[in-house]
């Protein structure tokens, strides 16, 4: 590894697992310290464990960011601990409980507003606390986890495709408020990735399908059927870490208001 964000102090929120946890281990394998969230402790201190293994300082900040009083916590004790952070990636969100793969004219406006909350909202929240900072130092990276959806919308789950094009919408606004201070802010937008909660809702799936239970083959028939692509699989978390790992690099610095799609380029 390059070790090119050596001394640089990273928060990744929603990092107790799956994509945010590959971006903590991949920013922390290039010399960040990080700041790992989320709202189970123990599953986040599992995750602190593993990147204080590979020789980086390590905090646990726990709280759930769609609530003020929760996010507000969460950015009094980074900026107790380090007193800011040079790299933010707003990776915690997710769909609301209730909707699942609700149609669209199911999904009801209480679950519109709890997706916008915990997706664009608890970014909000951490970029208002912890960008000023950047910019009084003259250096910092803002990245935003969206998603194809947001570029390309399904009949379903319609307010997290909303929530996550309004991620894309808010980071081209970030490049530009702090455009000529160091600052810069990104996206990326992955297509289906293998998470455990993922990889089980597949499973689910192959089993009712009557595909198996091996995955190289469960693999094969979502490729075909629900997210076909050039690259043929699902993505893994590894590949959106190894976008974010570039974006908050200094090798980074000419790249701002950008959404980078890590899909396969999918197709339809």
């Amino acid at each position: 590894m390059s070790r090119d964000l050596q001394g640089k102090r990273a928060l990744v929120t929603g990092s107790s697992s799956g994509i945010g946890e590959a971006i903590a281990l991949r920013l922390a394998s290039e010399g960040a310290d990080i700041a790992v969230h989320g709202r189970n402790r123990e599953r986040a201190e599992a995750v602190a464990g593993a990147v204080r293994a590979l020789g980086v300082e390590t905090i646990v900040v726990i709280g759930d960011l769609a609530r003020d009083d929760m996010a507000a916590a969460v950015a009094d004790a980074v900026e107790a601990a380090w007193g800011g952070v040079d790299i933010l990636v707003n990776n915690a969100g997710g769909e609301s409980a209730g909707t699942g793969t609700a149609p669209w004219l199911e999904a009801t406006p209480a679950e519109w507003v709890s997706t916008y909350q915990a997706n664009v909202l608890s970014a909000v929240r951490m970029v208002q606390r912890l960008a000023p900072s950047m910019r009084e130092r003259g250096w910092g990276r803002l990245i935003q986890v969206s998603s194809v959806v947001g570029h390309e919308p399904l009949t379903v789950i319609p307010d997290y495709g909303a929530a996550k094009a309004a991620m894309i919408n808010m980071t081209k606004g970030l490049a530009k408020t702090f455009s000529k201070g160091g600052v810069t802010a990104n996206s990326i937008s992955p297509g289906l990735v293998r998470t455990p909660s993922v990889e089980a809702w597949l499973r689910g799936i192959a089993a009712a399908s009557g595909w198996g239970d091996d995955w190289d083959a469960i693999e094969k028939q979502v490729v075909a059927q629900f997210v076909p692509n050039h690259v043929g699989r699902i993505g893994r978390p590894e590949d959106v870490a190894h976008a974010a790992a570039y974006l908050a690099s200094p090798r980074a610095g000419f790249v701002t208001g950008t959404d980078m799609l890590v899909s396969g380029w999918q197709l339809g």
